[in-house]
């Protein structure tokens, strides 16, 4: 390809001991495996090679602005006033680039003349050479020697011999940039990996925001933030640096100054427009316009801003809040990239948040419905003692399982406990239904056989669900007997004198069926003796025959229930009985419930 150095003028053999020494440095160059080795090696060794008094090395930076990546001979002020140059403003490093030509300045009235904004007072020459992409010819930045002392143009050979390190140099930082963005790219899906993984690890998803601020820096922030909206105000929720005392210094900044929420600009135009906002570079004149008075200006300069993107954490289009990151002493400077991956990151936190939210939604709708299903606290009942179990299946900490006890003026006790199809909320609402049901219609008759067939037709008039099985107890300390109905239930179990038995008498057909005869059986029931009840999820495994879960509970009741005595607590006992019996995987919500005369 032709590149604006070369020259027909150019002799080799004249510069053969420049080529010795740019066959040296262009090897550095081409192995530099850091863009620290490669600017080192350019504006260091090169410029003593040529002989330049001074070299600084430029990339392009967007679309409208370079950055000074390495200089050489330069003074600190000089060093600051080169830091980034607007491609707008005229001098030899944005000429070069603009033009993808060679910029020459034979001396320094010729310099005045081209440059007036310079103002350097030192006689001498300089030659700028724009680094050049080999792949599409774009202009990548540029490289520029200043020979002090030295008036006059530049021989060619010397050009060309500058034109080739400038071509490696170019090259180099290409290769070096792919590399870097391909080890971004990588550090940004192992990021969102262990994100995701932080975000579903938690349904707090405030505490799980922290974390996910806290992963982020170093690596792709030097600060990230994360606000909140609440109640139509930015709240900053959670603060990260790697230097604990930053972090404390960002908080009091926001307490002593307060950002604006009307500001043109920051997080506060991200949450009110729901668009992502990227500063490529902080300038000083952004920090000027922000700050809210001097000394706010002087600890914003002293942090040392240099890049900045603000995205919005959006569910179901509204947004949740801001996810800010900031570069600063890292010198890191954002793209559109960047954004992309801050915006991945985003949209998984707020369907986390969107999740989180809904949860605790329905914990709330789940916690209103249980008072519901269950008793606040089992009645106390004088020659009693009365103990429950109730383990939801899924995870809104309801079901579809109820039960309900309650004690008559004349000593005697009813009891009735139930389950209905299905689980989770819309169960708890059936189950809801069928306790409120059962209570109001026992005041009537509570008579079991009465209180069922009652039921039934409750049923048949305005059914909550299609089907529900049940059990009812009513137990009559005076005269020593219980008598109960079982509803397409599994079947009560009473243990007496040391050992248990199912009583199977009188069973009768689930809810659900219409109108069908119910009887009443009869068991005898004193002192010492104890009557447990129970939903099929305590015995009943996948897979596996009901049968086979009775005769667990039978043989674990036999081995509890022997030891039980009128100052045990039964929550404890039943509680153990459960967790031997019930399926470890939770398929099926567990109610039980005992009941034991008093010795």
């Amino acid at each position: 390809m032709n590149v604006p150095w070369q020259s027909p003028g150019a002799s080799r053999a004249a510069v053969s001991p420049r080529l010795a020494a740019l066959a040296r440095i262009a090897a550095e160059v081409a192995a530099a495996t850091t863009v620290e080795q490669l600017t080192d090696t350019i504006t260091e060794e090169a410029a003593k090679v040529m002989g330049a008094s001074r070299a600084a090395l430029a990339v392009r930076e967007g679309s409208d602005r370079l950055r000074t990546i390495a200089a050489h001979g330069l003074t600190p002020s000089e060093v600051q006033r080169w830091a980034t140059l607007e491609l707008a403003e005229r001098s030899p490093l944005t000429d070069a680039v603009l033009t993808s030509q060679v910029v020459t300045i034979t001396s320094r009235a010729e310099l005045l003349e081209r440059y007036p904004g310079l103002g350097d007072r030192t006689e001498g020459s300089s030659v700028t050479l724009p680094l050049i992409s080999r792949t599409d010819g774009s202009v990548v930045g540029a490289l520029g020697f200043r020979f002090d002392g030295r008036v006059g143009g530049v021989d060619p050979d010397e050009l060309w011999v500058l034109g080739v390190l400038s071509d490696v140099c170019a090259q180099t930082m290409l290769r070096l940039k792919a590399e870097a963005q391909s080890a971004a790219r990588a550090a940004r899906l192992e990021f969102l990996a262990d994100a995701s993984q932080a975000l579903a690890s938690s349904l707090d998803y405030r505490q799980t925001l922290r974390q996910v601020a806290s992963l982020a820096v170093p690596t792709h922030a030097d600060w990230c933030s994360v606000s909140m909206v609440d109640d139509g105000v930015l709240r900053t929720l959670a603060v990260a640096h790697v230097d604990p005392e930053k972090v404390q210094l960002a908080r009091e900044l926001e307490t002593r100054w307060p950002p604006d929420p009307d500001r043109p600009g920051g997080a506060a135009l991200v949450a009110r427009t729901g668009e992502s906002l990227l500063v490529e570079a902080v300038t000083d004149a952004m920090l000027v316009a922000a700050a809210q008075d001097e000394e706010h200006l002087r600890v914003a300069r002293e942090l040392g801003l240099q890049s900045a993107m603000s995205v919005p954490l959006i569910a179901k289009d509204r947004v949740l809040g801001v996810l800010s990151f900031v570069a600063a002493e890292s010198g890191r400077h954002y793209g559109a990239e960047d954004v992309a991956f801050a915006e991945d990151l985003a949209r998984r936190a707020g369907l986390a948040i969107d999740n989180a939210d809904l949860y605790s939604q329905t914990r709330r709708v789940a916690s209103v419905l249980q008072s519901t299903l269950l008793p606040q606290d089992l009645p106390e009942l004088a020659g009693w003692q009365l103990g429950t179990v109730y383990r939801q299946a899924g995870r809104t900490d309801v079901g579809g399982d109820y039960y309900d006890v309650s004690g008559l003026d004349d000593g005697r006790v009813i009891a009735v406990l139930g389950d209905v199809m299905g689980r989770g909320v819309d169960a708890a609402v059936s189950g809801s239904l069928m306790r409120s049901a059962a209570r109001v219609l026992s005041t009537q008759d509570p008579e079991p056989a009465a209180l069922a067939r009652a039921m039934d037709r409750f049923m048949v008039v305005e059914p909550p669900t299609q089907m529900a099985s049940a059990v009812y107890v009513l137990f009559d300390p005076s005269e020593d007997d219980i008598a109960l109905v079982v509803a397409g239930h599994p079947p009560p179990l009473i243990f007496r004198d040391g050992r248990s038995r199912f009583v199977t008498e009188e069973g009768s057909p689930i809810h659900g069926l219409g109108e069908v005869p119910r009887v009443s059986a009869h068991c005898p029931f004193g002192a010492g003796d104890l009557l447990l009840l129970y939903t099929d999820g305590l015995v009943e495994r996948r897979g596996e025959s009901i049968d086979i879960g009775l005769r667990r509970l039978q043989a674990a009741a036999d081995e509890l229930f022997t030891a039980v005595d009128d100052l045990t607590d039964l929550d404890d006992v039943l509680a153990k009985l459960t967790e031997s019996v019930s399926d470890p995987d939770r398929q099926d919500d567990v109610a039980v419930l005992a009941f034991r005369r008093v010795m």
